[in-house]
């Protein structure tokens, strides 16, 4: 039973990102802060619960990025379009993970290669989360996080920069290498 739990949350992440968007659609900013923490916190839960109990799998193991890439992607594109968080941070952050989404997804090689996550990947994570967190939670009157967005933005900018290359280094290596 414990074996399906991590990949039930992470389907469960997956499919309440639309509700997420109706929701910051709708303005209700305090409601999607909320919603948001808990679908970040049930990135956490579903991997800890995973890796404690040895309850990874083939399935977790491609639903758990494309599941993460979704909800920033998607929280990322209202917040800019709502003008909640700057175009200078949303474009980096969606376009690179639209393109990992879309690399992982469509290229064969890729799919059959393992890529294991790595602290800058988490770390990147971990930001984007933090970012569009603080962007909700000013829209909601929640806090104002003023100079501490300026600094989560910084240093978001420096992961995505960084794990676009890491990253295009692991692809370029797969393809011409063969995964060595």
């Amino acid at each position: 039973m414990i074996s399906v739990l991590p990949n039930a949350i992470t389907l469960g992440r997956l499919l309440s990102v639309p509700l997420l968007a109706i929701v910051l659609s709708g303005y209700n900013y305090q409601m999607a802060f909320w919603f948001f923490l808990a679908l970040s916190l049930s990135d956490g839960l579903d991997g800890y619960i995973a890796r404690r109990f040895d309850a990874i799998t083939p399935v977790g193991t491609l639903l758990d990025p494309v599941a993460d890439k979704l909800l920033v992607i998607t929280s990322a594109s209202v917040l800019v379009w709502d003008g909640l968080l700057p175009l200078w941070i949303g474009a980096p952050l969606v376009l690179r993970d639209v393109a990992m989404l879309s690399a992982g997804l469509l290229d064969s090689k890729l799919r059959e290669t393992p890529m294991p996550s790595n602290i800058w990947g988490k770390s990147h994570a971990c930001l984007a989360f933090l970012a569009i967190g603080f962007a909700i939670g000013e829209a909601a009157d929640l806090f104002f996080s003023g100079w501490v967005s300026a600094a989560i933005w910084s240093a978001l900018l420096v992961t995505v920069s960084i794990t676009s290359v890491v990253y295009c280094a692991a692809w370029r290596r797969i393809h011409v290498l063969g995964g060595s």
